[in-house]
C-alpha cells in the first residue's frame, strides 16, 4: 500500500513538472516566433504621421510656420536647433530635438522654393506602442508667391528605431520608415494638409529575429485625414 501510495506521490510530481515544462516552453515559443502584423505596421505609419505622436504632419506644419515667421535671405543657408514635446500628462506624448538648416531661393528677388534638411532624435508613447527613434528629412517647399493658392511641399521622412508594442505579445522590434510624398498641398491660411500623395515603405526585424517588409501608398485626403494602403490592398484611414 505504502509503496503504491509512493508510486502515485512520484507519477503525480511528475506531471505537474511536465506540465511546467510545456508552459515555459509555450511561453518561450511565443517570443521567439514574434511575427510583425500588418496592424503592427498600420500602427508604426500612423504613429510617425500623425501630430499627437510628432509626425510628419506635425513637421509639415512647422516648416510652413518658420517660412512665415522667420525672416530669411535669399541665398544664405541657416541653422537651428528644434526641441519640442507634447503637454505633461497627455497621451499619447512626443519629443523630439531636430537639427535643421534651410536655404531660401530666389528667382532674381523674388522667393521661389524654400529647402529644408534636418535629423536628430525623436520618441513618441502612446496607448498601443511606444517608439524610441532617429529622424532625418529633406523638404521642399514650393508655392511661395502670393498669387500662388496654396503651398506645395515635397518631402523625404524617415524614422529608424526601437519600437515596443503595448498589446498582444507585447514585443519589440527594430523598424526603418520612409515616407516620400509628392505634392502636398497647405492651405495658406489654416496651415492643414488639402492633399497630396506618397510611398511608404516599412522593413525591420521582430524581437524573434524575423524579417518583416510592408510597402504601399499614402494618400492625404484633407480635414485632417489620411489613407494608407499596404501589402493587402486593405485601406487603412488615419486621422488627427
Amino acid at each position: 500500500m505504502k509503496n503504491t501510495l509512493k508510486s502515485r506521490s512520484i507519477l503525480f510530481s511528475l506531471m505537474i513538472a511536465t506540465g511546467l515544462t510545456s508552459s515555459c516552453k509555450k511561453n518561450t515559443s511565443t517570443q521567439t516566433d514574434a511575427t510583425i502584423t500588418e496592424a503592427d505596421a498600420v500602427e508604426l505609419a500612423t504613429n510617425a504621421i500623425v501630430p499627437a505622436s510628432g509626425g510628419l504632419a506635425l513637421q509639415v506644419n512647422s516648416s510652413v510656420t518658420l517660412y512665415k515667421t522667420v525672416t530669411l535671405q535669399c541665398g544664405i543657408e541657416k541653422d537651428s536647433a528644434i526641441m519640442r514635446s507634447s503637454v505633461s500628462g497627455v497621451s499619447p506624448s512626443y519629443s523630439y530635438a531636430l537639427n535643421w538648416n534651410y536655404l531660401l531661393n530666389c528667382s532674381g528677388v523674388v522667393p521661389s522654393q524654400l529647402s529644408f534638411n534636418f535629423s536628430g532624435s525623436s520618441k513618441y508613447d502612446g496607448p498601443r506602442m511606444s517608439s524610441d527613434d532617429k529622424s532625418t528629412g529633406g523638404f521642399v517647399l514650393a508655392g511661395l508667391a502670393s498669387t500662388s493658392p496654396a503651398y506645395v511641399l515635397n518631402t523625404t521622412y524617415n524614422r529608424t528605431g526601437s519600437q515596443t508594442s503595448k498589446i498582444g505579445r507585447r514585443y519589440i522590434f527594430n523598424s526603418n520608415l520612409i515616407i516620400k510624398s509628392t505634392d502636398i498641398t497647405i492651405d495658406k491660411n489654416s496651415l492643414k494638409i488639402l492633399s497630396g500623395t506618397g510611398t511608404v515603405t516599412i522593413s525591420g526585424s521582430s524581437s524573434s529575429g524575423k524579417s518583416f517588409n510592408f510597402n504601399g501608398t499614402l494618400t492625404f485626403n484633407g480635414d485632417n485625414k489620411a489613407t494608407l494602403v499596404l501589402n493587402s490592398g486593405a485601406s487603412h484611414i488615419i486621422q488627427w
